[in-house]
């Protein structure tokens, strides 16, 4: 019998341990501070008591049930689509959807994308702007994220592509203009350098190429099924891009 227990009185009431009826009150009565200390409570009386213990407890939980929904009701997602060549237009775009999203405020963004690539610079932009919003960014590659676009793909926290999804990755290129001189010829190279230092630090920090990998990407296109990107660590899973229904899709 626990001590300090109500029910020590052996002539009016049972052991609260040993009573079937009761099922032992555990000293749960008398760690309550308007809990009775007189002996000679009738049956009924502990009963009662016992009865609004149960009451308290129960309330408690389900306070704590309510307050637990309430914090997942909190968290607002929002499903947006993303196309088209990386460039300047693309950043307006994105900014603009960007401050619509946190007028929204919106939690979480699942943003599927479709691209062939671009300009290095502006998909540096996104990759930084995009991974640093206040937000849970998910993107998604439905069919195909190549070049520079892949970057841009990184800047999710959680990543995922459907099964038939492909991605490519590579060195970047310029064209020279015809009779360039030399010097001019340097400045492209060093330019080119330039952007993939950055694009290749972008992508060893968040890609576990093997080495025969980074072989190809280094004179070639590397190419990467679903599968592939899966095992080096470029996506999370592979899962197709699902809005549910009722929820609106926007496109950026």
């Amino acid at each position: 019998m626990p001590a300090g227990c109500f029910c020590q009185s052996e002539k009016t009431l049972p052991d609260c341990s040993k009573s079937h009826g009761l099922r032992g009150c555990g000293g749960l009565l008398a760690q309550r501070k308007w809990a009775p200390r007189r002996a000679g409570m009738r049956y009924d009386e502990v009963l009662a008591f016992l009865r609004v213990a149960a009451m308290n407890t129960t309330q408690s939980e389900t306070q704590d049930e309510i307050q637990g929904e309430t914090q997942n009701n909190t968290e607002q997602h929002g499903y947006f689509t993303l196309s088209g060549d990386v460039n300047s237009d693309m950043v307006r775009r994105v900014f603009n959807a960007a401050a619509d999203i946190t007028e929204d405020k919106l939690t979480t963004a699942h943003i599927l994308i479709q691209s062939n690539g671009g300009y290095v610079s502006d998909g540096i932009c996104l990759y930084n702007f995009l991974s640093k919003l206040p937000l849970d960014i998910i993107t998604y590659n439905a069919g195909a994220v190549a070049s520079i676009a892949v970057t841009l793909f990184l800047a999710g926290r959680q990543r995922h592509a459907s099964d038939t999804a492909r991605f490519m990755v590579h060195k970047s290129h310029a064209t020279a203009s015809p009779g360039s001189r030399p010097d001019a010829l340097s400045i492209i190279v060093e330019g080119l350098r330039a952007d993939d230092m950055r694009t290749e630090r972008i992508l060893r920090g968040h890609v576990n190429l093997t080495q025969e990998q980074w072989q190809v990407h280094a004179y070639s296109d590397l190419h990467l099924t679903a599968e592939q990107a899966l095992d080096v660590g470029m996506i999370d899973s592979i899962r197709d891009f699902a809005p549910p229904k009722g929820k609106r899709l926007t496109n950026i």
